[in-house]
């Protein structure tokens, strides 16, 4: 299966993918979730969130690598500021 994604390789943020098409598609789950904490404020509601696009992105046989350490590191280092309150595993 081929997903087609325009990506911009000088603008995408690398969140530790494989592909420039995968850090794209993490990056619109990071985007999300940083605009769930404008509307509400939870960084938890937000990180949950990003957890769970994580994980169904990772169905994907091309971006299998979304649920990996690195990648939830970089997703959480994105969206949460306060990491005393907010779990990195959930």
């Amino acid at each position: 299966m081929t997903y087609s994604t325009q990506t911009q390789p000088m603008t995408v943020t690398s969140y530790g993918m494989f592909t420039p098409e995968g850090n794209y598609m993490v990056g619109r789950i990071v985007e999300a979730a940083q605009g769930l904490i404008k509307l509400d404020g939870d960084e938890l509601n937000a990180w949950q969130f990003a957890y769970k696009e994580l994980h169904k992105l990772s169905f994907a046989d091309e971006f299998g690598e979304a649920t990996d350490t690195a990648v939830r590191e970089e997703v959480y280092e994105a969206i949460v500021t306060d990491h005393f309150s907010i779990p990195f595993y959930i």
